[in-house]
């Protein structure tokens, strides 16, 4: 079996770090000898990677910017993979230049959706030359790649989130709230368009539908845009319809004493939450952007919006809303069979093992 590096900034509490943890954890089980390193003080998943036997380093030398390239590198020839494994686009431009003084096969993963393209992302993708195989997380981005960047199509290959679909299980009986409950998990910040949301959940107040809306995610994280979130909340006077909580870990049981699952994010490249919450039987109402009409379908399993318009967030709410809990619960069942299908770890380590042994 190869030797396997993966490599991230952190361990914080977002979706792509949920992913590379769990990656790193199912070669371990699969008997891959493999190490996974961050240099950024974050640790979340420590404790889940531990649990899971993973061989998991801190190694804060390598937060320096300026030797960042040389210090990496130097880990690689020492360690002496076969291949190494990168999250995030700072950590893959690291690698993409540290490949040049190691020679361990490189696979850079995109975690994200392109919303444009900057001279930033031209010389990112630039670099990906530098990669043996790039790993978007949606057919979407994958897509954007092989058009835009048509030198890396023989190097892509898109491989869409996994779930826990043992952890993340439906309620044994069906909920019951007398006052309707929407959850949404993810970050405060710009991406996910908080602000627009609370203006979304004040005219849902106007309107004095019976409902609360329930918000986990790291307050710390863009602690500017939590501040401008705070503020806009205490101005808008909803704390009586929305909650704002730190991140979970046991963010399952929040998804099971939920009626709908809400995420309102300008771009995204494939929301694990949303899996999450399709894995736990919830009907979806998220941003009509990249990856998501490949997920959801209108009146299906859950409803589209515009995410820049405040009206139409408040009409996919009232939508949801105004169903019937039958209809709702059927949408829930047919998202748990869906990620049964196509969500599942068998499913992603396949893929990821399959590409290793490709390279």
């Amino acid at each position: 079996m190869k030797k396997i590096l993966l490599i991230t900034e952190n361990l914080g509490s977002g979706g792509a770090e949920r992913q590379i943890c769990g990656l790193a954890a199912m070669l371990t089980k699969a008997g891959y000898p493999c190490r996974l390193i961050t240099y950024v003080e974050n640790q979340f998943y420590e404790s889940y990677l531990r649990q899971n036997g993973v061989d998991y380093r801190f190694v804060p030398e390598l937060w320096n910017k300026k030797t960042r390239v040389f210090r990496v590198a130097k880990y690689v020839r020492q360690y002496k993979p076969d291949v190494v494994i990168s999250f995030l686009p700072s950590v893959n431009l690291t690698m993409c230049l540290a490949k040049l003084f190691f020679k361990a096969k490189l696979i850079v993963s995109e975690r994200n959706n392109n919303i444009s393209i900057t001279l930033r992302d031209k010389i990112q993708f630039n670099l990906y030359r530098i990669a043996d195989a790039v790993v978007p997380n949606s057919n979407s981005q994958g897509e954007f790649i092989r058009k835009n960047f048509p030198f890396l199509s023989e190097k892509v290959h898109p491989i869409i989130n996994f779930v826990d679909v043992n952890r993340f299980i439906p309620a044994e009986f069906p909920v019951r709230n007398g006052t309707l409950r929407i959850v949404t998990v993810a970050r405060y910040t710009q991406q996910k368009n908080v602000l627009k949301y609370l203006d979304a959940i004040r005219l849902i107040k106007e309107s004095g539908l019976n409902v609360h809306f329930d918000w986990y995610g790291d307050k710390k994280y863009n602690a500017a845009y939590y501040a401008e979130v705070e503020k806009e909340y205490k101005l808008l006077n909803i704390a009586d319809y929305l909650t704002l909580h730190d991140p979970s870990r046991k963010i399952e049981e929040e998804y099971r004493k939920a009626d709908i699952f809400c995420l309102p994010s300008l771009y995204e490249g494939y929301p694990n939450v949303v899996v999450e919450a399709m894995s736990c039987g919830l009907p979806i109402l998220c941003s009509n952007v990249y990856e998501n009409p490949y997920i959801v379908e209108k009146g299906v399993n859950g409803f589209l919006f515009d995410p820049d318009d405040v009206e139409d967030i408040v009409s996919a709410i009232k939508r949801m809303i105004m169903l019937s809990q039958e209809k709702r619960e059927d949408m829930g069942k047919r998202n748990r069979r869906l990620c049964l299908k196509r969500n599942t770890e068998d499913v992603f380590l396949k893929s990821y093992i399959e590409l290793i042994d490709s390279l």
